[in-house]
């Protein structure tokens, strides 16, 4: 029994324009986006633990200079000390 193979694609024949897209605006969205309710003490363990793990990830990054480790540990304990 032969298996049936689908035709191929049809062939592009003009390329698409380089932008439809107009120019949009930035705006600045994140007051509107910002928290609502205050943080839980479970959320903010969360946010502990997960820098916890950035940390003991930059310690066991072979690429990186104790130099280097010591700056990165150092922004992100305090990141995490100022989590209240």
């Amino acid at each position: 029994m032969a298996i049936q193979t689908p035709p191929p694609p049809p062939q592009i024949e003009e390329p698409a324009a380089e932008s439809t897209r107009p120019d949009a605006s930035i705006k600045d969205m994140r007051e509107e986006f910002s928290r609502k309710t205050p943080q839980t003490a479970e959320d903010k363990a969360r946010a502990r633990a997960f820098i916890e793990g950035k940390i003991e990830m930059v310690r066991r990054d072979p690429q990186l200079t104790d130099a280097e480790k010591a700056a990165a540990i150092a922004e992100l304990e305090a990141k995490r000390d100022a989590i209240k």
